[in-house]
């Protein structure tokens, strides 16, 4: 009875170092846990040797300033920590804990899932063909990107992604690109490097089994470019003023000429003098002349004194015809007249 709680025990203890040792076989062996960091040996620039830093958008230049005070800590490579003040870091815990610090949201702590987490959210630049920097697969390589590897034969990750770091730029001295992140054996001028650093950024060799698989901008560290619509378009776009010439002033119009006012006239009835009929014969009419009444005579003072009788002229009134007889009228006269022809 008192043997099989000890049998169990032991059983138990195997089991859980079995399964202790298949874990750590399962894990890459570039993330392998060490204890205690090996000596750091570590690189830093300034930012006054980085080409064109001054022209960074803002949260870039934050970034990198952060990144570079990491270096002067004297950190050390150590798997699975993301904390300084254990005396290092590994490679996704050194770009978790800038990225953390920028105020950056959701950062996967795990390499392969912060290319998940680049893919998803903003746009991973893939780079599967590309052997130079000059290569178009580069062109939209940005200070601030994040940048992974691969090692497909020591991981048996979902995304073959085993190494991330960020791009710094280009230095002013000798235009080579730099990266900063945690290694323990990457290289910068020339010198084996090992812990928080800045390295110099180079792709792998044909005969590697790494390889560089792509880049991309951080979620959530530039603001997002939104294309605006063309309701916004018309509403913030300013309409092209044309400049109009100056009218010239038109004179007012000139004022017609008063119409002269015609002299109104009465309306006098014109009468229509009725033809004569034809006579028998000529009939004899006695014009009796009036005598011009006298008209007076005014007096005017001549210069000398002596006075002037003035007269005038008198004026004769014609008489007017007689009016015509009617035809017993001229019956009658005419047997007048041959009676007075028979007894003369």
């Amino acid at each position: 009875m008192n043997a099989s709680p000890r049998i169990s025990m032991i059983l138990f203890c195997m089991i859980s170092i079995a399964h202790a040792e298949a874990t750590k076989k399962s894990e890459p062996a570039q993330d392998e846990q060490a204890k205690t960091p090996p000596p750091a040996a570590v690189s830093s620039v300034s930012i006054e040797d980085i080409s064109g830093f001054d022209k960074y958008p803002k949260q870039v230049q934050s970034l990198v300033q952060s990144a570079l005070a990491l270096t002067h800590l004297e950190l050390g490579y150590l798997y699975g920590s993301h904390e300084p003040n254990k005396g290092g870091m590994d490679c996704s815990g050194t770009v978790y804990h800038v990225l953390q610090f920028q105020g950056l949201k959701g950062v996967p702590r795990q390499s392969d899932e912060m290319c998940q987490w680049v893919e998803k959210k903003t746009q991973l630049h893939l780079t599967p063909t590309a052997t130079g920097f000059d290569s178009e697969e580069f062109a939209n390589l940005k200070p601030g990107d994040l940048l992974f590897w691969t090692n497909t034969t020591e991981t048996k990750r979902k995304l073959p992604v085993t190494h991330v770091m960020i791009y710094l730029g280009k230095l002013k001295q000798n235009g080579k690109r730099v990266v900063f992140g945690a290694s323990d054996g990457r290289s910068f001028a020339g010198l084996r490097r090992s812990g928080v650093s800045v390295f110099d950024f180079h792709l792998p060799k044909a005969e590697s089994p790494t390889r560089f698989y792509g880049y991309g901008p951080a979620p959530g560290l530039l603001p997002v470019a939104v294309e605006p619509t063309p309701a916004v378009i018309a509403a913030t776009t300013k309409p092209v003023e044309k400049t109009v010439p100056a009218e010239k002033p038109t004179p007012p119009p000139a004022e017609k000429p008063a119409a002269s006012k015609e002299e109104v006239r009465k309306a006098v009835a014109l009468v229509s003098e009725a033809k004569p009929e034809p006579k028998a014969e000529p009939k004899q009419t006695v014009v009796t002349e009036t005598k011009p009444k006298a008209t007076p005579t005014t007096k005017t003072k001549s210069s000398n004194g002596t006075v002037k009788k003035s007269t005038t002229t008198p004026v004769k009134k014609k008489t007017p015809p007689p009016p015509q007889k009617s035809q017993m009228e001229k019956t009658l006269d005419r047997a007048v007249d041959s009676m007075r022809r028979f007894f003369r």
